[in-house]
């Protein structure tokens, strides 16, 4: 048996215990970060961490932060005013001015004085010039977030990309839109609101492991690789798995979003006893023994037919009924939301998820996440540009003591911030497994716990018609998110169960889980009373309200947040995005399990967090929710157009695949009419400037289809590509795998698994350009197979007890 773990392990605190020292302020409170960045995603970075209590100072040239002049409405801005999106972006940080931040040189000096006495500096482009080009070197103890389209090295890192291109090439495009029809974009430009939570997550390890070790820390992160976790993840494994080669890519699920008396009303029926209860609540029963629909993937080739069988029922009863037939039956089922009607919602309200916008009239959505014991600042008014002098920012970060450093490095590895820390993993599916998945990749040993009753849904769930011996380890997802974990099997709902899941959780520092709070609290492992225990909870619709005991996935998260509202065709219903708040809200979970651990080291206690998933939904869909306040514009589908960018679509090639074109301002309209050799119809009247192209954006698109169609996908990407134009091809699925530039930047790692042989995972992507390691330490547990390991050699169980255990089924290596 092992010693008992002492109080505290895991903890960098010195000197005397600090228990008695959490005071008021929030956890990030000593954090100074400059923020060069001037897109969504370094902005949403930044945001992360001046909710949390950094001080956070925006570097502005003259002309000021692109996203000031942002709009999606029509209403156009008055001089002086900045966008909804800026002030929800910007609040609480301030601005200093410089003409450094184009390049153009100006206050060096007082900017390098800011950068010297800085923690983070944010970036999204190589920095100025003038200021030389790697901050890392020369600022040795600064951690350094460089986010850009491809990242800093490989073949693609000086080209140029949109979100529509990234996702092109993720493969997020390929899969959603009618089986025949138009391949359609996710709406929202979730790429980059996933890239900014990301590099808030890695900035959070980076400062531990400095004040570990002092050093500072360059942070590459590829704003693709990011796409490819959110739109892609498991689907590029499973490509590997299914030896008849990968499913049909292009679906609509059925049932998916369906029309109802009333408006719009969503389902997600990802197991078969949902599917079985869908169908008997439509008068349809013998649908769920009908081995042509029961299934997810065959039901789809018969989508039309279905759907309008779908619709016949659903069309007949209004949302709110529906939505109390489906709660009964346990369906997971939510209404369509938008920039309007989501804030409305009664759930909704009763979370306060919506909260005064500072100094304006409308409401915006509230942090993502909640600390049961730790202040969380209010939001701050948004800065006026330049507002503020860098001479004086300096002169105040230069009287701190410190940034918080607790002590040295006092062993293990130094590229493993996290090491010490142990995780009790009481996750289930997506969202769960990869946040414990990424507190994995740096160090934390993470327990994941399953039952032989109930293992972890995606062991059984798959659509992808896997074959062979112990086909539960054999699913994609839960390979691509559980890496690097013991796995151990409990039936907590005994117990004998019960007391050795209190006895683990007894030697790990933080909990998570992602059940329903009805679910995760009948196994009596809420309750400990541990004051420096971190017990992170992630039910889909969060802990309190009216839906909080519902069942929720991604899916009736994108539909009730908004973001199924703006993906689609004008012309047709709302879709999915396909699963990205899955991830997404897990790299929300990093972020805010992160923010705990950085205060029990410094105060040594722990505390409840919690992150809804639709909390984040929320978050990411921000803009629909600020527009239609400011100006009560209601953001809507456009396919695959932009509000502010035209020509923006994709466009059918030569051999019948499609590529994905994006001009996002004059001068890569200038740059495509120059490759296209300036044909006529590109010198139309007022087509050099955004707003006449938005306006002729059909007579674009048809003149571009025209030429695409007359060319392979290859040469149009490569023309445009080599002049500075945004252009991808439709990625398929498994095609993501190989892609040259993941192939140079080692996006997917080897990974030798006892069942299914050798296969390529994707990791955290983000470069660390300390870390010498793989991210993947070990292959995903083979259900119950640390039973041993852990339950004998950390709680003292022997082996005649262990098969006692065994015999009655309180834990297994054999799904019941």
């Amino acid at each position: 048996m092992t010693e008992p773990r002492p109080s505290g392990a895991g903890r960098v605190t010195t000197g005397p215990d600090r228990r008695a020292a959490a005071g008021p302020e929030p956890v990030l409170t000593d954090l100074r970060v400059v923020d060069l960045s001037s897109g969504i995603a370094g902005s949403y970075c930044t945001k992360l961490l001046v909710d949390a209590g950094a001080d956070v100072v925006m570097v502005e040239s003259a002309s000021g932060h692109p996203l000031r002049r942002r709009q999606a409405s029509e209403r156009p801005l008055a001089p002086g005013e900045d966008s909804p999106l800026f002030r929800f972006l910007a609040a609480g940080k301030r601005s200093v001015p410089t003409d450094t931040a184009s390049g153009a040189g100006g206050d060096t000096d007082s900017i390098e004085e800011l950068l010297a006495h800085s923690d983070i500096v944010v970036t999204d482009r190589a920095p100025p010039d003038a200021l030389g080009p790697d901050l890392a070197a020369r600022f040795p103890g600064l951690i350094v977030v460089s986010i850009s389209p491809f990242g800093l090295v490989g073949p693609w890192s000086e080209r140029v990309a949109s979100d529509l291109t990234l996702q092109a090439l993720s493969s997020s495009v390929t899969g959603r839109g009618e089986r025949h029809g138009t391949p359609v974009r996710a709406g929202g430009e979730l790429s980059q609101w996933a890239s900014g939570v990301t590099g808030a997550a890695a900035a959070l390890v980076a400062l531990r492991r400095r004040r570990l070790t002092g050093l500072g820390e360059h942070i590459d992160l590829s704003e693709l690789e990011v796409a490819i976790t959110i739109f892609n993840g498991f689907r590029g494994v499973s490509g590997q798995l299914v030896p008849a080669g990968p499913p049909p890519y292009q679906v609509v699920e059925v049932p998916s979003i369906e029309p109802a008396m009333d408006g719009w009303i969503g389902f997600a029926t990802l197991s078969a006893d949902q599917f079985s209860n869908f169908a008997a609540m439509i008068e349809h029963p013998e649908w769920a023994t009908d081995p042509e629909i029961s299934r997810i993937d065959v039901r789809i080739e018969r989508a039309a037919e279905l759907r309008r069988a779908i619709a016949s029922w659903t069309s007949e009863h209004p949302v709110e009924e529906i939505l109390k037939l489906a709660a009964a039956r346990r369906i997971p089922t939510a209404p369509v939301g938008d920039g309007a009607t989501a804030q409305e919602l009664p759930h909704l309200v009763d979370r306060q998820a919506f909260v005064n916008a500072p100094s304006e009239s409308y409401a915006q959505p509230r942090v993502p996440y909640r600390l049961g014991r730790s202040q969380q600042p209010g939001f701050g008014s948004p800065p006026a540009r330049g507002s503020t002098a860098a001479e004086e920012v300096s002169a105040h970060w230069s009287t701190r003591t410190g940034d918080g450093a607790q002590s040295a490095h006092g062993g293990g590895h130094p590229d493993l911030p996290l090491q010490g820390i142990k995780v009790f993993d009481f996750t289930s599916f997506w969202a769960g497994p990869f946040t414990s998945q990424i507190l994995g990749y740096f160090g934390a040993e993470v327990i994941k716990v399953e039952s032989v009753q109930r293992p972890d849904g995606t062991r059984m769930a798959t659509s992808y018609g896997i074959r062979g011996d112990r086909v539960w380890e054999r699913a994609p997802l839960f390979q691509a998110v559980n890496t690097g974990k013991r796995g151990v099997t409990l039936d907590l709902s005994r117990p004998a169960g019960r007391e050795l899941g209190r006895r683990l959780l007894a030697e790990c520092d933080v909990l998570i889980e992602n059940y329903s709070p009805r679910v995760a609290e009948r196994f009596g492992l809420l309750d400990e009373g541990r004051d420096d225990l971190i017990t992170v909870r992630m039910p889909a619709w969060g802990l309190s309200g009216p839906w909080r005991d519902l069942p929720g996935f991604a899916q009736t998260m994108e539909q009730a947040s908004g973001l199924a509202w703006v993906t689609g065709f004008a012309d047709g219903p709302p879709l999915i995005p396909r699963g990205p708040c899955d991830p997404i809200g897990a790299l929300h979970g990093a972020f805010a399990t992160m923010v705990a651990i950085l205060d029990r080291d410094r105060t040594g206690l722990g505390q409840l967090v919690e992150v809804p998933l639709v909390e984040s939904a929320l978050n990411v869909a921000a803009e629909q929710f600020v527009e239609y306040g400011d100006s009560a514009t209601l953001l809507g589908r456009l396919g695959n157009a932009h509000q502010t960018a035209a020509p923006h679509g994709v466009y059918p090639t030569r051999d019948g695949s499609w590529v994905a074109i994006a001009v996002m301002d004059d001068d890569q309209w200038r740059r495509l009419a120059d490759a296209l050799g300036r044909p006529a119809w590109a010198d139309g009247p007022g087509l050099q400037e955004t707003k006449g192209r938005v306006a002729a954006r059909e007579e674009l698109d048809a003149h571009l289809s025209d030429w695409c169609e007359a060319r392979s996908p290859e040469d149009i990407v490569e023309l445009l590509w080599t002049r500075g134009v945004p252009a991808a091809p439709l990625v398929p699925p498994h095609e993501v795998v190989a892609l040259e530039q993941t192939e140079h930047r080692g996006f997917f790692e080897r990974v030798d698994h006892p069942v299914i042989g050798p296969i390529r995972l994707p990791v955290f992507p983000a470069r660390f350009g300390s870390r010498a390691i793989p991210y993947h330490s070990t292959h995903a547990p083979l259900l119950g197979q640390d039973n041993a390991a852990v339950l004998g050699g950390w709680l003292g169980v022997d082996d005649a007890e262990l098969k006692s255990l065994g015999d009655q089924g309180i834990i297994g290596d054999t799904p019941g």
